[in-house]
């Protein structure tokens, strides 16, 4: 009896034990949710964003962060001069006002250690913007073993990148002739604008398309897959500090330490 009891005593600690961490769980989730949720809220009205960002407060756990935090990441679709674009700023060694659930306002102060604010533009776009609707961007991996592999997230470069599209190569007797071919280039920022640069034709071990071309055409090549995009404001009005191509994305980025910035200078176009 005695030997009952006792076990019936241990199945309802158990029980007890399990039902405070799966309380303290459910708290943890819905405090960090919550706080999320506010900020993706308070940024979309400021940016005036048709979607609600993606929002996400790094740290384990959150109910003792004390506000601070190791990293914090906001990504949103946008439109950069009529054209689809991502906007992203990623932050570490965060520390936001208000306690557990705290409340967001255009001028809510969050200090970051380091912060870099990215607008992602995908290859589609990047060829609107270049007058080569058939574009094509492809960032080689680093030459070492594994590398490329999907461990490695995006593969980043600013140069060696290889650009493959068709481009009007008119000839007399051809005067609507196009050739498919591929380019390497290189990639930096202008001020606020995306520099790209061919500076070869592409034969090189990556896939590539090749094409006969006719004396003197390859400089005509180089300058169709060459041109400096429109300029582009970076979210929290970070000045840009490079441009790079990530997988087939071509991006600005800028870097800053030791920033504060607010929800409502998350995201302006520039004047």
């Amino acid at each position: 009896m005695a030997q009952g009891r006792g076990r019936a005593w241990i199945r309802r600690v158990l029980i007890a034990v399990a039902t405070l961490l799966t309380v303290a769980l459910l708290a943890e989730l819905g405090s960090a949710a919550t706080a999320e949720y506010r900020l993706s809220r308070e940024l979309r009205a400021a940016a005036g964003l048709s979607d609600d960002p993606e929002v996400t407060i790094g740290g384990f756990p959150y109910l003792t962060s004390g506000g601070e935090h190791p990293k914090l990441t906001i990504a949103a679709p946008a439109k950069v001069h009529d054209r689809s674009a991502r906007i992203e700023a990623e932050m570490t060694d965060v520390r936001i006002p208000g306690g557990l659930l705290p409340g967001f306002a255009p001028d809510t102060p969050i200090a970051a250690g380091h912060v870099e604010a990215r607008v992602r533009l995908d290859q589609k776009t990047v060829g609107r913007y270049m007058d080569i609707v058939d574009l094509q961007v492809h960032t080689p991996a680093p030459k070492r073993a594994g590398a490329g592999s999907p461990a490695d997230g995006y593969v980043k470069a600013s140069k060696g990148i290889v650009l493959t599209g068709t481009v009007p190569l008119p000839t007399p007797a051809e005067p609507k002739r196009t050739v498919l071919i591929s380019v390497a280039a290189g990639f930096a920022n202008e001020g606020d604008a995306i520099s790209v640069r061919a500076t070869g034709i592409y034969a090189g071990p990556e896939d590539h398309a090749k094409a006969d071309l006719l004396p003197g055409e390859d400089q005509a090549v180089l300058a169709a897959f060459t041109r400096v995009l429109p300029r582009m404001a970076l979210p929290f009005g970070i000045a840009p500090t490079g441009a790079r191509a990530e997988n087939a994305d071509v991006v600005l980025l800028g870097e800053a330490d030791g920033v504060t910035v607010t929800p409502g200078a998350f995201y302006r176009t520039l004047a």
